[in-house]
């Protein structure tokens, strides 16, 4: 843990940067720790509707779409500081707005509307502010040190997830309805620690751009298409991880309804097999990142996507299988313990080849658009995968929908592998 706050090595500027990068992500996690069991407050507490679990985890992976129209409106501003802080209380303040929910509030479907709104600004914080964050890092860290200080920063903003995670999912076994408090604590820590982050010097960039935003939006699109259909390798990258997410989509939020309607698990068994998943993967990640510096990208996926379907074919397994201990007011099912174990390397592997995948199949100049594309292909499948999953489990259930998330992975899978056959060169541009 020491080494993870380490400077030796480093010049005034990144180390100034790197303090306030790190105080700024730990406050950061508490937030991050208690979002993680949104969908299960949804469930649990507020007793909201199946079919709506899947709007909710949708809108947090639609607003990817937006990502083109952010990249514009971050270019044009030229004080960037300003739209910063603005991105902050629109992500953050909203969370406030829980102290309103009451018990007496409970099943009433205006609350549950509502809850999804806070979410989706809440989800705003992905496509609006990760660009400007990586903006000011950019000024900061050199490209020798970026990679190393970044991780850390992750590393233990991650081991701050999991500890929130755990307390608040202690909080709510005692009281369900404990997050109208919870989450007003740990936006305030989130505010803190953004306003910390922006301590980090940063010189705005004059900006002239000369297009109209209509004409600028129309240019983009056309030049992410452009893009696919030259670049044959990174077109079958962005193909196989169709079928993923479309798997994903699916599953995950039917998952949710799964755990909490099946296998009737508590907050703090929530909280476990998350915490679980993420610990371990923390300790997969380093070497993962170097196996990705090493191999081709669609290969690493191939992997990613595998380790996924193995997590699903357990969950799976898991409503015929019952086997099962408790300990510490957590259930412990075998087949859910095994399952988390793939999870885990999943994770591992998904955080890298979601994040830095695409900048393997372009050059140095194009790598903000090569991710712009890859964010708005998540957005695009995110408008409709998560209600497909919930629509379909109604009418084959859970086992069914759960082998049809693992065809779709099985497509992912062989598209990679032929892509590779066909196209050896994955810098083939």
């Amino acid at each position: 843990m020491k080494g993870l706050f380490n400077t030796k090595g480093l010049n005034i500027r990144e180390k100034v940067a790197f303090k306030l990068h790190m105080w700024a992500e730990i406050l950061e996690g508490f937030s991050v720790g208690a979002i993680a069991l949104n969908e299960f407050i949804f469930l649990k507490s507020l007793d909201g509707a199946s079919y709506l679990v899947g709007v909710l985890f949708q809108v947090s992976i639609a607003v990817m779409i937006l990502s083109v129209f952010f990249n514009q409106l971050i270019r044009r501003t030229k004080n960037k500081r300003r739209l910063f802080k603005l991105s902050i209380w629109i992500t953050k303040f909203p969370l406030f707005v829980l102290i309103f929910f009451t018990p007496e509030t409970r099943g009433e479907i205006f609350f549950h509307y509502f809850f999804i709104g806070i979410y989706l600004a809440y989800s705003l914080t992905k496509p609006l502010m990760m660009p400007l964050m990586n903006m000011i890092l950019k000024q900061n860290y050199t490209n020798k040190n970026f990679g190393m200080l970044y991780s850390n920063v992750a590393t233990m903003n991650k081991f701050v997830v999991v500890l929130s995670t755990f307390l608040v999912g202690s909080f709510l076994d005692m009281d369900d309805y404990s997050f109208r408090y919870l989450y007003p604590i740990t936006a305030v820590l989130s505010i803190i620690g953004r306003y910390i982050f922006l301590r980090i010097p940063y010189r705005d960039n004059s900006v002239d751009v000369k297009l109209p935003l209509g004409k600028s939006l129309t240019t983009s699109i056309t030049n992410m298409i452009c893009i696919v259909k030259s670049n044959k390798p990174y077109r079958d990258f962005e193909l196989g991880f169709m079928f993923y997410g479309f798997s994903f989509m699916i599953a995950w939020p039917v998952m949710t309804i799964f755990f909490n309607d099946v296998l009737e698990l508590n907050y703090s068994s929530v909280a476990f097999y998350k915490n679980q998943a993420t610990l371990m993967s923390l300790l997969i990640l380093p070497f993962m990142g170097k196996y990705l510096s090493k191999t081709d990208p669609r290969k690493f996926g191939i992997y990613t996507f595998l380790s996924l379907m193995f997590f699903l074919i357990f969950i799976a397994v898991s409503e015929h299988w019952r086997g099962n201990f408790e300990m510490f007011n957590i259930t412990f099912y075998y087949s859910i313990l095994i399952a988390h174990t793939f999870l885990a390397i999943f994770f591992a592997m998904m955080l890298l080849l979601w994040n830095i995948g695409t900048v393997y199949f372009c050059d140095n100049d194009d790598v903000s658009t090569y991710q712009s594309i890859h964010m708005t292909m998540t957005g695009v499948r995110g408008l409709i995968g998560p209600l497909i999953g919930v629509g379909v489990y109604t009418y084959i259930g859970y086992f069914n929908t759960f082998m049809l998330s693992t065809l779709f992975i099985i497509a992912s899978v062989v598209v990679m592998y032929y892509s590779m056959k066909k196209y050896p060169n994955h810098k083939l541009n």
